[in-house]
């Protein structure tokens, strides 16, 4: 594909430092998206940094990430963890600390094969905790899969794995979120069939390249077919300052998986390169605006919908969609972002 000027185009082996040196030479800030990022770790954030440019990541490289003066780094910028991460911030702007988040991630469509890895990777490496709610605090086992849950603009219940990330237990603690729940969501039966022969153990490098290839082979059959789509919808029940019962959702909709990542990505990049991200090492969720990040998937990003809705009453009233209602809940309609 051509290239606008003054762009130029360079092969480079993410696995090798020397490739990764010379591609970082010259560059203000290296923008990361290959993988599997959790054997690629932090390789490409090293050989940055060496070369005197700051960093981002559309995943977090697995390794502490110690800061080096006068650099920045801007981990997890991707889809999910990234603007999953996001979701709660932007929901309760405004609104009175203590609210109750519940957000979920769905995706159907064919997988890379790097996806495939980095997705059987990310269980053992503690990315989070299966069937965990936050109450002030990491609560394991408080939830169950739920086998008929609803997510506004997909056409069929789905299979939702509670898994309780990271990434939502720092914004739950940062926002003082009373209740703070993430759902893993499923399409069809192959994956998750696929996933739940491959949980436990730690298979070696064959194994586990076996395990991709049947993961990617399941995709494709669940999304046989159908119409590939990737959704994050997020609600927030809390109240304004004035004691209003509120409830804010949003749908957030793309084909392509990879797109919306690479969006966030170079969303992150530009901030660090306009001099908009404090300088040290960073989650994305943490340092980025939601709502600029939304409104530039909105308005820059082909094929992708974002729909916000807000449901207010007094505080007699009774109140509250139920798990799935988000955008199609009656009352308050603001829109698109």
């Amino acid at each position: 594909a051509r290239l606008p000027a003054p762009a130029e185009a360079m092969a480079v082996d993410a696995g090798d430092p020397r490739s990764l040196g010379r591609f970082s030479q010259g560059c203000r800030t290296v923008l990361n998206c290959a993988g599997p990022a959790y054997l690629l770790v932090d390789r490409a954030r090293r050989a940055a940094f060496a070369a005197g440019a700051d960093y981002v990541d559309v995943m977090d490289d697995g390794r502490t990430a110690d800061p080096v003066p006068g650099r920045t780094a801007v981990l997890s910028a991707g889809l999910t963890p990234g603007l999953s991460g996001l979701l709660p911030g932007l929901l309760s702007q405004g609104l009175r600390p203590g609210g109750e988040f519940t957000g979920c991630y769905v995706g159907l469509g064919t997988l890379t094969r790097t996806g495939a890895l980095d997705y059987l990777l990310s269980a053992e490496r503690g990315y989070g905790t299966p069937m965990a709610v936050w109450r002030g605090g990491v609560v394991p086992s408080a939830l169950a899969v739920e086998r008929h849950f609803p997510v506004p603009g997909v056409p069929r219940p789905l299979v939702a794995h509670p898994f309780l990330t990271e990434e939502l237990v720092d914004r739950a603690r940062e926002l003082g979120l009373g209740e703070a729940r993430w759902y893993n969501a499923f399409d069809g039966d192959a994956v998750l069939g696929t996933l739940n022969r491959a949980r436990g153990g730690h298979p070696g490098p064959r194994d586990l390249a076996a395990r991709a290839e049947e993961l990617v082979r399941s995709s494709a059959l669940d999304a046989a077919g159908r119409t590939p789509y990737h959704v994050l919808w997020g609600r927030l029940e809390g109240s304004d300052q004035e004691g209003n019962a509120v409830s804010r959702a949003i749908v957030i909709r793309g084909e392509d998986g990879s797109r919306l990542t690479g969006a966030v990505g170079a969303f992150a990049a530009a901030a660090v390169c306009g001099g908009q991200v404090l300088r040290g090492v960073h989650q994305a969720s943490a340092v980025l605006s939601p709502r600029a990040v939304v409104d530039w998937l909105r308005t820059g990003v082909p094929g992708v919908t974002v729909r916000q809705t807000t449901v207010s009453s007094s505080p007699d009233a009774e109140h509250g969609p139920g798990p799935g209602d988000g955008a199609e809940a009656g009352g308050v309609e603001e829109g698109t972002l």
